[in-house]
């Protein structure tokens, strides 16, 4: 009895794939590779459904028309039996069955879009996309002007957590951030260590000081980055090393802010070198931990372990890093 029903339950979604890509009754015993050939269109579509925002910018991204797109999800579903979205609003959300096709897709396309790419030969089909921290995102432009790249290059700022969760999602190509992400998914190739310094205001008692160590500047406020931020989680770690643990007057994701805040005498910061600009109203002495060693941050390149990317991405990346000795530092005063 067990099996009847089993069989009919197959011939029945048998009968409703027919039904959505348009094949015959009388060939629903076509195989299996059949279906998915009819069906492979949806992948782009479940991709840019998992960005989650309105129809009307999911369809524009995808080339159709809001009604068009509605119209084919709906039919999805409807012949499917599966709800693949919930609406909010003007926005839209994928349920669980959704989700888990939408990553499924997102995962397959990974894999196959640079594949096509190479082989259409098209070198300029897109730019590379680079992800990379606010605070280097300027050290950028000195790079790209003295290569000449066989692809434009696309950048996205954002904190160290927001550029993994983009390359994870396919949306970007690889990240230059720091510090090495622990998760086994990423590849790591390393670029250089940046410097950790206290910036404090120009008449501060350590303004002229080589280095300094934090117990130091025990009680004494503090201005910080947001907790978002891996700067942060830093500075967190050198102050409890340290065995200090001091006020934060204010926080800020603007690191340009945090210096005009030290200037103002609100509190002392701790920044990469790079973020420290040079600014006539501030000063910056280099940490030293309690083991003797300058406090320092690694910067490196990242990328989704196992994903493969297009020739022309991976040859403008090379480039791109070939001369990784005097990127993302910041230049001497004059």
């Amino acid at each position: 009895m067990k099996s009847e029903r089993f069989m009919q339950k197959r011939m029945e979604y048998r009968l409703r794939i027919n039904r959505l890509i348009g094949v015959e009754t009388k060939s629903v015993n076509l195989p299996i590779d059949h279906y998915l050939s009819q069906l492979v269109g949806i992948l782009p579509v479940l991709r840019e459904l998992r960005r989650g925002e309105t129809i009307t910018q999911t369809a524009t991204r995808l080339g159709m028309s809001q009604p068009a797109l509605s119209r084919t999800i709906s039919r999805w579903e409807s012949e499917l039996s599966v709800r693949l979205v919930e609406r909010r609003g003007r926005g839209i959300e994928l349920t669980a069955e959704g989700a888990a096709l939408a990553d499924a897709a997102i995962e397959a396309l990974s894999v196959f879009q640079p594949a096509l790419e190479d082989l259409l030969g098209d070198r300029n089909l897109r730019p590379v996309r680079l992800g990379t921290l606010r605070s280097i995102a300027g050290e950028l432009g000195p790079l790209i002007g003295r290569s000449s790249l066989p692809a434009n290059v696309s950048i996205t700022e954002g904190s160290s957590d927001d550029l993994l969760w983009l390359i994870e999602r396919g949306e970007i190509d690889a990240a230059i951030i720091g510090p090495k992400p622990t998760d086994a998914r990423f590849t790591w190739q390393f670029i250089r260590n940046q410097e950790i310094v206290l910036v404090v205001p120009k008449d501060h008692r350590l303004a002229r000081h080589d280095a300094v160590e934090l117990k130091e500047v025990e009680g004494e406020h503090f201005v910080a980055m947001t907790n978002k931020y891996t700067t942060r989680d830093l500075a967190d770690q050198l102050c409890a090393e340290a065995g200090i643990s001091p006020t934060i007057s204010v926080e800020s994701d603007s690191s340009y802010t945090l210096r005009t805040y030290v200037a103002s005498g609100l509190g002392l910061c701790i920044l990469p070198e790079i973020m420290a600009d040079l600014d006539p109203n501030i000063a910056t002495v280099q940490v030293r931990r309690p083991n003797g060693e300058l406090a320092t941050r690694e910067i490196g390149l990242v990328k989704m372990a196992g994903r493969p990317l297009p020739t022309q991405v991976n040859a403008t990346l090379r480039m791109l890093l070939a001369r990784p000795i005097n990127a993302f530092r910041r230049p001497p005063s004059p």
